[in-house]
């Protein structure tokens, strides 16, 4: 799914794209810790990682017309580079609670998928039920609880979604960053 379209509850059409950033921008830098703000609690990235993610990891934008609604980054391991890991995935407010999180995810999976990648893993708050269930949805598995942590008190969910069998890793070569 390339790009589909939402309409609004006045009735707006908007063109919605899922596309990979392929080309580093300062401005992009500053709305990748925007939305991440908007997200989460904690804040996830300082200027340095968020413009070290986007030079030397995955970002994906999702996009309403021209303006950016979303953002999911991702890095490969390095114990199995055909595997990645979802670091952040973030909508903004008032374009949440549309199914566009569900679809996002999808579109980045299927992305990562045609880069010849096998599995996507990400780490999850045991309390964010909202998120598990977008995951759970399109193809996450429960794979691990990691224990409690001290400081925080939170326990967090490790999740995976298979792209593709082992066997079929050989058939595909990993496409270079454009």
């Amino acid at each position: 799914m390339e790009s589909f379209q939402l309409e609004s509850d006045a009735g707006r059409q908007y063109l919605i794209r899922i596309e990979e950033v392929s080309d580093f921008r300062q401005e992009l830098t500053r709305t990748l810790i925007e939305i991440d703000l908007q997200t989460f609690s904690e804040s996830t990235f300082s200027h340095y990682t968020a413009a070290a993610f986007l030079r030397s990891g995955r970002v994906f934008l999702l996009r309403a017309d021209d303006a950016v609604i979303g953002t999911c980054v991702c890095i490969r391991s390095w114990e199995r580079p055909a595997d990645v890991l979802l670091l952040s995935m973030g909508i903004r407010p008032g374009w949440r609670g549309r199914g566009l999180g569900q679809r996002f995810v999808e579109g980045v999976l299927g992305k990562l998928r045609l880069r010849g990648m096998r599995s996507v893993t990400l780490l999850l708050s045991k309390g964010n039920r909202r998120a598990a269930r977008v995951y759970t949805e399109v193809g996450f598995e429960l794979v691990d609880e990691l224990p409690e942590d001290p400081l925080t008190g939170e326990s967090l969910y490790v999740m995976r979604c298979k792209l593709r069998d082992e066997a079929s890793l050989t058939e595909l070569p990993l496409t270079p960053r454009r």
